[in-house]
């Protein structure tokens, strides 16, 4: 009997620390995340955007991520579309270094998992 208590809580310290890992957020890929919000904020995509990128003169950057694939969106902010007055950052290594966390982020704020304003993490 001891040992199948033993072996019931060496089993539930496993799940609970399974768990736990999985529910603790990468650091990495926290502090990409962050990385990519920062460069989002320098870049100003805001000034068309809208203050949380959901529409203003130029239309709803969370929307697109909603919709679009990962690929159309890294080509729709890496080449732009200049004739419709959006730059083109494929030269501009502030973005064009962080464009998967940049995804990242605005496929966060599309399914809601990370919310608009801050910082993703709070940094």
């Amino acid at each position: 009997m001891r040992k199948s208590l033993v072996r019931g809580a060496a089993f539930m310290l496993a799940a609970s620390f399974a768990a736990y890992a999985h529910a603790q957020p990468n650091a990495a890929a926290d502090a990409s995340l962050d990385d990519a919000w920062r460069a989002v904020r320098i870049a100003d995509c805001a000034r068309c955007h809208g203050k949380d990128h959901e529409g203003l003169a130029a239309p709803s950057i969370v929307g697109f991520a909603r919709t679009q694939g990962r690929e159309r969106f890294l080509a729709a902010v890496l080449d732009g579309n200049p004739p419709m007055g959006m730059p083109a950052y494929r030269g501009t290594p502030l973005v064009a270094d962080r464009i998967d966390a940049i995804y990242r982020y605005f496929a966060g704020r599309a399914d809601g998992s990370i919310a608009p304003g801050a910082a993703p993490h709070g940094r």
